[in-house]
């Protein structure tokens, strides 16, 4: 669309939204591969916090996205001294022998830096100097990392639906100039363009996307092609945001989380400019939808994770952000506890979210300020359920910000 950051793939909102490089030279033709780990876990580079399900997987692999160029550190914490570990790194020929971890406060520190030419898949895991799986556990893994490209970013906004203007009469052209506006607000990044394309125009698979087609229902795989070359530099080199009519399941916006996929690409992000009503949406939602999605595509995740967060990844030990600058809602992390007990969603709290919206119209402020004392981080750009909170104007916090910044510097563009 934070304990450690849950690596997000696919974001949903329930009403309208949203190795030090090794000195040894490998051979050519030595090619490694990527090895087959237990489980999806994976790690995004500098989101802290606790997630229980990577401390258990990183003696035996937990995936990890590493980018050219990029410099990183492995951070984990130790009951067990006796065995001194080494982090190993398959996917490609780095640490060969393993890398050494040095004492960094509490923790254990192993600091990498790959030669990889594109953005490569790995897995990192922590074993004894032969490889072999130590007995001992491993607690508050995390990775941090910083690489060699712009921390600021531009913006090719796709009109692949049939697009006039927004419910409050904004064209494409000003729409394109107030994103911009917000993205760079919220997370404080530069935004050096916003391109508008259209996905009919693009040079290779335009004829593929009719002038009038209406796109609703749409999913992010039926744009793939749309990352491929537009013949000019900046649009090549900028984030792609496509907006549509409708995103499946009535989601007000969709976008992967980069550090969490295979593509060596950045992907497309999904926006819709209706609702499930098929009625048209204000600018401001819209903008804030960009803003959410290119949050999740630059490693931030919601601020508390959804029902379909958890039960997508299946990964069931984290409930929040786990950022100490970003509140959560209790109300969701024990609606949640709920369904990991009795696998099913408990649906009052959202009859109640339901009845406020349809008091709004006439009383907003009791809406807001009941609502607010449910979920602390409604405000919060990151919240995951977009318009129960009424407001458009949200918010990042510094370490969101800064979780943004760096990845930036990791993600080709």
């Amino acid at each position: 669309m934070i304990f450690l950051k849950l690596a997000i793939i696919t974001l949903t909102s329930l009403l309208y939204l949203a190795c030090t490089e090794s000195s040894v030279d490998v051979e050519d033709e030595v090619k490694e591969t990527i090895p087959t780990i237990e489980g999806n876990f994976s790690l995004t580079p500098n989101v802290g916090g606790l997630r229980e399900s990577v401390d258990v997987h990183v003696n035996t692999g937990i995936w990890a996205k590493l980018s050219p160029g990029g410099r990183y550190s492995l951070y984990a914490k130790t009951d067990s001294l006796e065995v001194e570990s080494f982090l190993f790194v398959d996917g490609v020929k780095c640490c060969e022998g393993g890398c050494r971890g040095v004492r960094d406060g509490d923790s254990l520190r192993y600091d990498f830096s790959c030669k990889v030419d594109e953005p490569t898949r790995v897995a990192l895991s922590l074993k004894n100097k032969n490889g072999k799986v130590l007995s001992n556990s491993f607690h508050h893994v995390r990775l941090d990392g910083e690489g060699i490209y712009s921390d600021h970013l531009s913006l090719n906004l796709i009109v692949a639906g049939v697009f006039d203007s927004t419910a409050d009469g904004v064209i494409i052209d000003i729409l394109s100039g107030k994103i911009g506006l917000s993205v760079q607000k919220i997370f404080d990044v530069w935004v050096d363009t916003v391109y508008v394309s259209y996905a009919k125009d693009h040079p290779i698979v335009g004829s593929l996307y009719l002038n009038n087609s209406v796109l609703y229902d749409a999913v992010i795989d039926d744009f793939n092609d749309l990352r491929d070359s537009w013949y000019e530099s900046g649009r090549n080199t900028a984030f792609n945001i496509v907006l549509v009519d409708g995103v499946r399941g009535d989601l007000g916006g969709i976008g992967r989380f980069y550090f969490d996929t295979d593509l060596a690409k950045k992907d497309v992000l999904l926006v819709s400019f209706r609702n499930s009503d098929r009625m048209l949406v204000d600018s401001k939602i819209i903008q804030m939808v960009v803003a959410h999605e290119l949050g999740h595509v630059l490693g931030v995740v919601h601020t508390t994770l959804t029902k379909d967060d958890l039960l997508m990844e299946g990964d069931y030990s984290l409930y929040e952000d786990g950022l100490v600058d970003t509140p959560y809602c209790q109300d969701i992390v024990d609606e949640n506890k709920e369904i990991l007990k009795f696998q099913a969603l408990k649906k009052q709290q959202y009859r109640d979210v339901l009845a406020l919206y349809q008091v709004k119209q006439n009383k907003p402020e009791v809406v807001d300020s009941v609502y607010e004392r449910i979920c602390p981080d409604v405000l919060n750009i990151m919240y995951p359920y977009y318009e129960c909170s009424f407001h458009d104007d949200r918010v990042a916090s510094p370490m969101q910000r800064a979780i943004v910044k760096k990845n930036l510097t990791l993600i080709p563009h």
